[in-house]
């Protein structure tokens, strides 16, 4: 099959030929003579979205004891549905137990190929900061400090599939954490952070290479000048995730930070939580009393946010409604800015000879659609 349509990043309008599960051609055709309107509208050739960082969905949690394998096999399968077409399961802040009991399982569905989607866990916590505000909802009693024999006990646990990790830089013990995260491939996230900007300082010379959830995972009072969210958008050595969901940034300020870091080392990711894609209502998470309602998720009776409701195709949509960034760099910042962050800006190329997957989505300048899905 033929497809005509737009690829982010690249100019004008490409023909695509699917032939025998892979890209057969890519090859340039009519630019768009000057219509405006087609430079945002139809159809956009893509990879499929890549998120960073999601928590579970469909009521299936990956920080739970009790999770199977038919259970993660049924989460790809919704992820993956979204356009998603590669994504790091992500277990938030929890007893050692706990993870190794998830990674066990986690590896099982991978050597089944019941998670085609999965790339590599990424591990947000437990070297957070313990105070409240920056810590989010992660559970104070199993915070702690930054111990590169556990990180070398859970990497192994997961068989070498820690991708990612999110840790507080002012943590005693955090450089060398990092420092060794790094050399063993793993991406290093700074988040759930109250570090001063030598904290971040040094945590990039170690090795850091990016933010988790900017503007989130932070205390409501901070100082104005010398706080953790100007000091990381003020590094070019960080790239910055956000949350486009429309409750966890207003876009107002997401447009300030999107500037600040530019859009080139800018990410969206989801931070969905389990409850994601379940029916508004009341639910419990986490030791707390949480509401879904609005696309968004809230401690009850507080401002808190715990994690998010909206898939990362539909925090594409949101973005992309704004005429800053527009479809075209929301798109961008959910494929190819992912996976130059993690190492691997090639995943991103559509280029004869690959396999899959490619995603087609159509855009109208409101609504977002998976139009095609091949080799997924």
């Amino acid at each position: 099959m033929t497809i005509t349509g737009r690829i982010p990043g690249k100019p004008g309008l490409w023909e695509v030929r699917w032939d025998a599960g892979r890209i057969d051609s890519v090859t340039a055709v009519d630019p768009w003579r000057g219509d405006k309107r087609a430079d945002t509208h139809g159809r956009w050739i893509t990879p499929g979205l890549f998120d960073l960082q999601l928590n579970g969905i469909g009521g299936i949690n990956y920080t739970s004891a009790e999770i199977t394998v038919d259970q993660l096999a049924r989460a790809d399968g919704l992820i993956r549905a979204c356009g998603v077409t590669r994504y790091c399961p992500t277990l938030i802040t929890c007893g050692l137990e706990t993870a190794c009991a998830v990674l066990d399982v986690f590896n099982t569905a991978w050597e089944r190929g019941a998670i085609p989607g999965a790339w590599g866990i990424h591990l947000e916590g437990p070297w957070i900061s313990p105070e409240d505000g920056f810590r989010g909802v992660h559970r104070l009693e199993f915070v702690r400090d930054p111990d590169v024999g556990v990180l070398e006990r859970l990497h192994e646990r997961a068989r070498g599939r820690i991708r990612l990790l999110t840790v507080a830089p002012e943590r005693p013990g955090a450089e060398e954490l990092i420092r060794h995260a790094a050399g063993r491939g793993i991406v290093v996230c700074l988040g759930h952070t109250s570090a001063s900007p030598s904290d971040i300082a040094t945590a990039i010379r170690a090795g850091a290479r990016m933010s988790t959830h900017l503007f989130n995972g932070c205390a409501r009072l901070v100082d104005r000048h010398r706080n953790p969210i100007f000091s990381q958008l003020s590094e070019d050595g960080l790239y910055a995730g956000f949350i486009a969901d429309g409750h966890h940034i207003p876009f107002s300020t997401l447009r300030i930070g999107l500037r600040a870091k530019g859009m080139e080392r800018s990410v969206l990711v989801s931070d969905i939580a389990f409850l994601s894609g379940l029916a508004d209502g009341e639910y419990e998470m986490e030791g707390n009393t949480v509401e879904l309602r609005a696309g968004g998720l809230w401690v009850k009776g507080s401002w808190m946010l715990s994690g998010a409701a909206r898939t990362l195709d539909r925090d594409v949509e949101l973005l992309a409604r704004e005429s800053e960034p527009g479809i075209e760099q929301a798109l961008l910042m959910a494929t190819r800015n992912p996976a130059a962050a993690a190492g691997d800006p090639g995943w991103a190329d559509l280029v004869p000879g690959r396999g899959g997957p490619v995603a087609v989505f159509s855009w109208d300048g409101d609504r977002l659609g998976l139009e095609e899905r091949l080799g997924f």
